[in-house]
């Protein structure tokens, strides 16, 4: 990269949950929704919290059940606070507030009102339209190669050239384009603008936190490397910071560096012991310590990886026995034998990766090797595996026989399982023709091959669920309800 550059981070305002109020004609802001699906028990994730809900202590991920107590929490003070005030109501003998309201700006002028919520449940595809639409308004004001998407509800910008041809500075700019986003689809976004990627990245997540929002409700911070060490380097915790996560926040600690600062000194005091740690990563954790971040827009378009890979994962809605399980696994299997015939791809291994649930624990049974999960609950160690095929293929009686054989090599039968990830690895290109020997018929896997392509074109035509089979049909399998989901979230 030649020259300073001007980059901005742009991050939808809790993206799913503002799109519900905007399709409802609601003010995200002042609107108190989760979007969850409430059809699943009152532990499902939520998958975004309106802001005004979040100003009651509910994190942006929580579970449904959490959404219940903080709100019976804050109902219970605006009670006991009300009967002080005498703004109360006394029905049958018992105090009560009055009607409830989802409006912010309602229940901050009425304190005798009871606090609610919407809950809207998930529409994954009208998401992915909407994301859809916010792209074009971005690529009305700058060009494609110009711009990278994070995620469906983030992207990274560089401004630099369009700074001149605009005639504007890099707040105004940014504002511009936020405010035609809002003004089009009711949604508001919170900006970060930096000299490189990194800083943008740190000023919208954390900087812009702490900055006064406009009327719309936008939030835009700069940062730049002279900022970046004055403003952050004392900033706790260190897990606010982009890719580092509370694994190497563990590593660091146990090297009494707690801040972006004093990594900083310790990469100028004693870097080997740095990369000793972490290998080759820490040269990017010294960079960021320092504000620094080599990589732009030309490195991110130009970057071709050494492998691929295809993965399927979901969390079970209850426990799940071993047999049961096995039925689920024959099911991933299954999506990625289409997924790697509609990409074309073939693969030459598989990993499966088992999660067990809390109740093998719970029960007290359990005497096996355990772990902590995010939550502090104490969980079996998970099963991993991997297995390696004699040439890689994508047809399903190969993968299929694999995935199973994989299943019960590393599974613990006696424990009930939650979660389950299956990966296919270093996938490649399908060269169109089969490695086989003089005991394989080459005409049967042929057939099995055409066969496959001929269901696909049905999916693809009459949907995921025009062709299933049998299994598809027991109690627990999960397919059919998750053809009709979008990365595990209810497509409409």
């Amino acid at each position: 990269m030649s020259g300073p550059r001007t980059y901005f981070a742009i991050d939808l305002k809790s993206y799913y949950a503002s799109a519900e109020c905007a399709a409802r004609g609601l003010d995200p802001l002042t609107t108190n929704l989760v979007v969850a699906d409430a059809s699943r028990t009152e532990k499902t994730i939520c998958l975004a919290v309106s802001p005004s809900l979040k100003a009651l202590g509910i994190p942006g991920r929580a579970r449904l059940f959490e959404v219940v107590q903080k709100v019976k929490e804050a109902n219970d003070a605006r009670l006991r606070a009300a009967i002080r005030s005498r703004a109360a109501m006394k029905k049958e003998g018992k105090w009560s507030l009055a009607a409830p309201s989802y409006d912010a700006k309602a229940l901050a002028a009425d304190p005798s009102l009871e606090i609610s919520y919407l809950v809207a449940p998930p529409r994954m595809a009208y998401y992915e339209k909407v994301s859809r639409q916010i792209y074009g308004i971005y690529l009305k004001y700058v060009a494609p190669e110009d711009m990278v998407v994070y995620s469906i509800d983030e992207v990274f910008i560089d401004a630099t050239p369009y700074l001149t041809y605009y005639n504007m500075g890099p707040h105004d700019l940014a504002k511009t384009m936020i405010r035609e986003v809002l003004y089009t689809t009711g949604i508001t976004a919170t900006a970060g603008i930096g000299s490189n990627l990194y800083l943008a990245k740190l000023a919208m997540d954390i900087t812009a936190k702490h900055a006064a929002p406009d009327q719309d409700g936008v939030r835009i911070a700069e940062l730049n490397e002279e900022a970046f060490r004055y403003l952050l380097w004392d900033h706790k915790p260190l897990t606010d910071f982009w890719q580092v996560g509370p694994g190497t926040v563990r590593r660091l600690e146990k090297h009494g560096i707690h801040t972006m600062g004093e990594l900083a000194r310790a990469s100028l005091c004693d870097e080997d012991m740095l990369y000793r740690e972490f290998g080759v990563d820490a040269e990017i954790l010294i960079d960021h310590a320092w504000g620094i971040e080599p990589c732009g827009m030309k490195e991110i378009n130009a970057y071709q990886p050494e492998t691929n890979s295809l993965c399927e994962g979901q969390v079970l809605s209850c426990p799940y026995t071993c047999e049961k399980t096995r039925l689920i696994v024959q099911e991933m299997t299954d999506s990625l034998v289409y997924q790697l015939m509609d990409k074309g791809l073939v693969t030459d291994g598989l990993t499966l990766d088992i999660g067990y649930d809390r109740e093998n624990c719970d029960s007290g049974g359990y005497r096996g090797p355990v772990q902590i999960d995010r939550y502090g609950r104490t969980l079996p160690k998970p099963s991993h595996g991997s297995v390696r095929l004699e040439s890689a293929t994508n047809l399903g009686s190969q993968l299929q026989a694999a995935a199973t054989a994989l299943f019960d090599r590393i599974v613990n039968p006696k424990l009930t399982v939650r979660r389950l990830t299956l990966t296919a690895n270093r996938v490649v290109k399908d060269p169109g023709i089969f490695q086989t020997d003089f005991f394989t018929d080459a005409a049967k896997l042929e057939k099995e091959k055409s066969l496959q392509e001929a269901m696909l074109g049905l999916k693809k035509r009459f949907g995921k669920n025009a062709v299933l089979k049998g299994s598809n049909y027991l109690e627990g399998a999960t397919m059919r309800d998750r053809n009709g989901r979008i990365g595990g979230h209810k497509a409409e």
